[in-house]
């Protein structure tokens, strides 16, 4: 399994360009799994249902299936990444693609928010691309706009030497927000 993780600040387009990815990647074959630090916590269970209640009293894991898929929410001493992603993604994911996690030791895009000034620093933990609203040549890296998410995964799958195949119908589905847009731009226009 591949491993590429996408870091920057909060509403710099990492889960927008993500969510491209996985939808690019797995239109050409790829199986895509991806690992999302959430650093304020998160809520796999609702408080007082049964499975959240075998959590809050210590078990080590808790499994919950559902029609259609299931999760494990398990207890870990240090959320490694690369461990996480090795131990919960079966064999057959080709890759998997770490939202945060700045430090990991895997190949990192850094994404700039809209404030920021493209540029890498001596801070940056050795990004191989990045992406911002407004691409500057700067950086010294290969540098990609926010919405060249093509541009992007063409580039990623060549570095990560991802084997895509010939792009389906699937690839050219709009997302759940760009239709959302498409219909107010139909509205209004």
């Amino acid at each position: 399994m591949k491993l590429i993780a996408f870091y920057g600040p909060s509403d710099s387009g990492k889960t927008w360009m993500i969510e491209r990815l996985v939808r690019l990647w797995t239109s050409r074959g790829l199986r895509v799994g991806v690992v999302k630090h959430c650093s304020k916590g998160y809520q796999l269970d609702r408080d007082g249902k049964d499975s959240s209640r075998f959590w809050e009293g210590g078990a080590a894991a808790v499994a919950v299936v559902g029609p259609g898929e299931w999760a494990v929410r398990r207890r870990v001493a240090e959320a490694d990444p690369v461990r996480i992603a090795q131990e919960a993604f079966p064999s057959g994911i080709d890759v998997a693609i770490v939202e945060g996690f700045r430090e990991a030791p895997i190949p990192r895009v850094r994404v700039f928010g809209a404030s920021e000034l493209p540029s890498v620093t001596d801070g940056d933990p050795a990004p191989i691309a990045a992406v911002a609203r407004t691409p500057a040549a700067s950086t010294g890296l290969p540098m990609f706009a926010l919405t060249d998410a093509q541009g992007l995964s063409d580039f990623l799958a060549r570095h990560l030497g991802l084997e895509l195949q010939a792009p389906t119908a699937h690839e050219t589905t709009l997302l759940r927000h760009e239709r959302a847009s498409v219909r107010s731009t139909r509205r209004s226009g």
